[in-house]
């Protein structure tokens, strides 16, 4: 009788040991939530009063294009130029065919010139398909001082944890943003940090466009399509305090019964220029 009992109490401070072990466990995967996540990537960035200091910034660097099919290169020099309401992105290509990529969200106005008479790229038949991507200040990530999340406020009816994933071989938390006015049903958005220092590492835009029934007096099936924008941000650097990403990639990929097409956008940075003396208008593209 003392040896069972001895073994039921045994049983007991192992089982109150497994709970609290469990229950702290299932704590620390409960910790994070969107606001914690939010608030450890600006710190990434830099302190406070610091990313406070930085009225605008331009990223200066060389660019590349590249596709997959048809097989095609193109390289040139970028510029991504922001302040806190206005974003440039420019770059050229030495090509007659894609001269270049602008991109401009200028006083609350959304500016995407053709980049050959009547016709865009796909990076930017994509934006203006997906406004919101560029007007909520998604497009480049923390590169651009109209990031969202430098104002947690602003986000935060649109934000929510989503848990864990990989990219590439780092762990990486997950926020779900949720745009208004997407134009689409079935388009999601996924922002990605790396789990130990909190960098943003990659931006995921996904649109499904579902195939459609066939109607009287249609021949054939409207297929579906997946189209999906990918952004990857690599190689962070520190300088003054700031840390941010110099390596920049966009990546467009639709898949449809029509086949796979894929194009990558490379921004190599070279040099960040802080705080600089801006003239009047310089958030345009007459003249540039």
């Amino acid at each position: 009788m003392i040896l069972r009992s001895k073994w039921r109490g045994a049983l007991g401070l192992f089982g109150l040991l497994a709970m609290v072990f469990l229950g702290g466990f299932r704590a620390q995967a409960q910790e994070m939530t969107a606001e914690k996540l939010i608030e450890q990537h600006l710190n990434s960035i830099a302190a406070k009063d610091k990313r406070e200091a930085i009225k605008n910034r331009m990223a200066v660097g060389t660019s590349l294009f590249q596709s997959k099919l048809p097989l095609k290169q193109a390289g040139g020099k970028a510029v991504v130029a922001s302040d806190n309401d206005n974003l440039m992105f420019i770059t050229s290509f030495n090509s007659q065919e894609y001269p270049f990529e602008k991109i401009g969200y200028f006083n609350k106005n959304i500016n995407l010139p053709f980049v050959t008479a009547g016709s865009r790229s796909p990076l930017g038949a994509f934006i203006a398909d997906h406004e919101r991507v560029l007007s909520d200040g998604l497009f480049t990530g923390a590169i651009s001082g109209v990031w969202p999340l430098m104002d947690p406020s602003s986000v935060r009816d649109r934000v929510k944890y989503g848990g864990t994933k990989k990219v590439g071989d780092r762990k990486a938390y997950v926020l779900e943003y949720f745009p208004k006015n997407t134009g689409s049903s079935e388009f999601s958005l996924r922002l990605y940090f790396d789990a130990e220092n909190f960098r943003h590492l990659r931006s995921e835009y996904r649109d499904q466009i579902n195939p459609k029934q066939d109607t009287f007096g249609t021949l054939g099936r409207q297929a579906g399509v997946t189209i999906k924008l990918t952004e990857d941000f690599t190689d962070f650097r520190t300088v003054d305090g700031v840390t941010l990403p110099y390596s920049y990639s966009a990546n467009y990929l639709t898949d449809s019964n029509s086949g796979v097409f894929e194009y990558t956008w490379t921004i190599k940075i070279q040099q960040y220029l802080l705080n600089q003396n801006l003239a009047p208008g310089f958030f345009s593209f007459d003249q540039k």
